[in-house]
């Protein structure tokens, strides 16, 4: 099951974070693809987005249902599609550090190193390319606060999983990485712009939260 994280440090304190993305209407429009969603009750909603990379060029209705809750550190979800064989799930974390981390995820196992040197390489074009065909789908980077950082700071991460099915499923998921990759980047971005602005002004995210979608 092809799986995403990221994560992004802001110079706020969970509580501000926490405040604003507790409310999942606030942060929405800002996910890629974004085309509604309906809230249907405090564990269960529906979202309509649009894919517009190659074979996932197409409209997806996912039932996302919260399965853990904690205010200001953790929530947890699952995804179901609903017109697409389609499962996975994710989770959004806070913390009061940016703790240290460690290497890009380099492969760890036996293989000899021409064969590690080669799906590294393969990783690498395979996110280049999504990265350079997204930004020209999607426009530039949100912009983030620039100066110095304070003491107060808070770290948000976004893990994302999904997982295709059906005849298509193998050559769907060999994508979905590299898709969402840039994706969960971006949505982590523009939360982290749009708080700072509000917060702290001055050279924060000037991402134009109207055109997030």
């Amino acid at each position: 099951m092809p799986e995403v994280e990221y994560a992004t440090t802001m110079p706020l304190g969970r509580p501000q974070i926490w405040e604003f993305v507790k409310d999942m209407n606030n942060w929405a429009p800002f996910v890629t693809g974004y085309q509604g969603h309906e809230i249907i009750d405090d564990t269960d909603s529906i979202w309509t987005l649009k894919g517009d990379v190659g074979i996932l060029s197409r409209t997806v209705k996912l039932r996302a249902h919260i399965t853990e809750w904690i205010d200001q550190e953790r929530v947890t979800f699952t995804l179901t599609g609903l017109n697409e064989k389609v499962d996975g799930g994710g989770v959004l974390v806070m913390t009061d550090d940016a703790p240290a981390t460690g290497d890009d995820g380099a492969d760890a196992d036996a293989a000899p190193a021409p064969t590690r040197r080669r799906r590294w390489f393969g990783r690498r074009f395979l996110d280049w390319l999504f990265r350079r065909m997204f930004r020209r789908m999607h426009g530039e980077a949100p912009k983030r606060l620039t100066g110095p950082i304070g003491a107060v700071r808070s770290r948000l991460s976004f893990t994302l999983r999904m997982d295709a099915g059906g005849p298509t499923g193998p050559l769907v998921n060999a994508m979905l990485a590299p898709a969402l990759e840039p994706a969960a980047e971006e949505l982590a971005n523009k939360i982290a712009a749009h708080l700072e602005r509000v917060h702290l002004g001055g050279d924060a995210g000037a991402a134009d939260d109207a055109a997030a979608a």
